[in-house]
This record gives C-alpha cells, structure tokens and sequence, in this order.
C-alpha cells in the first residue's frame, strides 16, 4: 500500500484540528449563551420578586391577599411568560392567589421555599405540556409575623426558542466551516511545501557531468534554508572534488601517454626484428640432394 503523501497528512492533521476547535468553540458558545440566559431570567426573576415583597407589605395577614389581590397582579399583569402562586404555610393544599398555568405540582418548589426565610431559591421544572419553567421560591413575611410562600416561575420557552435556533444554524453551518476549513488547510499545506518541489527540481538538475545548480534561499523558511545552505555547500564540494578528478584524470593520461607511446614503439620494433629474423633463417635452409639413377 503506497503511502499518504505529506502534503496529504498535514492537510488531514489541520482540517482535524481545525473541525474540533470549531466544534469545540460551537459547544462553548452555547454553554455560554445558555448560562447568559439563565442568568437573565434569575436577574429578572429577583427584580420581580423584590416588587412583589414590597407589595405583601401592604397586607397585614394572609386572608387580606384573597380580598384584595390587585396589587400583586399589577406586578405580574402583561407578562405572559411569568407565573405567580402564594401558599400560606398553615394551609398547603390550596394557593392563596394563582396567576398563570405553570406549576401545577409545587411541593418540590414549597420544599425549597420552607427551607429558608428571605432567601430566594432557584428550581427547574416540566409541565405535561413539555413546558420548561425557572422558578424562584422565597418565604416573605408579612407585618403580623406570618410567612407566606411565594412561587414565581419564567417560562423559558423563549429561550428554548432562542438555544434551538442557535442550534440549527450551527448544525447548517458546520458542514460548510469544515469544508472551509479543508480547503483553506490544504492550500497552506500546499503553499508551505512549495520550496520542497524546488528541492526535487534541483536534485533532478543534477549530475556528474552538471554540478553548477544550486538552491535559491530566497524567501524560503528558516528550518530549510538552513537544509538548502547545506546542501548548496555540499554541492560545492563535490563540484570541486569532481573537477579534481577529472584535472588528475587528465594529468595522469598525459604523463602516460609517452612512456606507452615509447614502450609500443619498442614493442612494434622488437615484433618487427623478431619477424625479420625468422624470415631470414627460412631463407638459407639447404636444399635436398637428389640422387640420379
């Protein structure tokens, strides 16, 4: 199996990188705009309550609330989002006033409230309807020394709205970041590896007979620039080390070239006797006699 290329690596490790810190940048951003909102809702929640507290001062025992429930409407008349409910602690099963459709079981809210006086207390809860409501619990007390159980809820179905939105434009957009993101990573990888082609063009250049190329440091990042100088003072060395051999090369065919030339002389002269001599003493062998009959 042939390996990935480099480019291709690098090109992976940051698009990777940069789908995770997308991601991981999406996921704190709605942490965070969750926790704004819920912020939001107790900060209101809590400017609402101190009006309503300031209102129960006005009632001097818990049966005045039934008679003249007025003022405490008029701090929550107009906000369709934002639920009222009053308990008197002597009676639990039925709310002195109610306003609004949230909290249809308020125990785990009254619990709270019971635990502790002048301070507000923060719960979650589900209606049947798949409704979400914050709500603030608080004990108040009124002028006669008696407490009274206050429930205000938000409807937090304008923030569900808001987070659900945010949400799908997220999911939309995140596909298309990260192809941004692949795309973008790939031609600075490309980009970055661009003096390693003029590496490879160099190399290809080269050759016993071609040691004159060199490598252009113009530009070209620090870590290879320091390669491209060394390999540049490489092929200095062997430039001169090989038009050294080739001037010894020369040299010694010079200084060989008349002994060789001498010693064939000699040789060819030798030849040359050695075959007259032979010629000679084929000439003067006596011919056979002949005998007459």
């Amino acid at each position: 199996m042939k390996p990935a290329s480099l480019s291709m690596r690098l090109g992976l490790t940051v698009s990777i990188l940069g789908a995770l810190l997308v991601v991981l940048l999406a996921v704190l951003a709605f942490i965070a705009l969750s926790h704004e909102l819920d912020t939001l809702a107790k900060s209101s929640l809590d400017s609402k309550m101190q009006q309503i507290e300031h209102s129960l001062s006005g009632y001097e025992k818990p049966g005045d609330i039934n008679a003249q429930p007025h003022a405490l409407l008029d701090q929550v008349m107009g906000h369709d989002n934002l639920n009222l409910t009053l308990y008197d602690l002597k009676n639990l099963r039925s709310p002195l006033l109610k306003f609004g459709t949230g909290l249809t079981d308020p125990r785990v809210e009254l619990k709270a409230a019971a635990s502790a006086i002048d301070q507000v207390s923060y719960s979650r809860s589900t209606d049947a309807e798949g409704r979400h409501f914050l709500t603030a619990s608080r004990l108040i007390r009124l002028p006669n020394g008696t407490s009274v159980a206050v429930l205000l809820s938000i409807d937090s179905a304008n923030d569900d709205t808001l987070l659900s939105a945010y949400l799908r434009s997220t999911i939309i957009a995140l596909p298309l970041l990260l192809i941004l993101i692949g795309i973008s990573a790939w031609a600075v990888v490309q980009r970055g590896l661009a003096p390693l082609r003029e590496f490879r063009k160099v190399a290809a250049m080269i050759s016993a007979q071609d040691l004159s190329h060199r490598l252009s440091v113009v530009k070209m990042p620090q870590e290879l620039s320091e390669l491209a100088h060394g390999i540049n003072f490489m092929l200095h060395r062997l430039d001169g080390d090989v038009q050294q051999l080739s001037q010894f090369s020369d040299d010694l065919a010079h200084e060989l070239r008349s002994p060789i030339t001498n010693l064939m002389g000699k040789a060819q002269v030798t030849l040359s006797r050695s075959d007259r001599a032979r010629n000679t003493k084929r000439c003067w062998c006596p011919a056979p006699k002949s005998w007459a009959v």
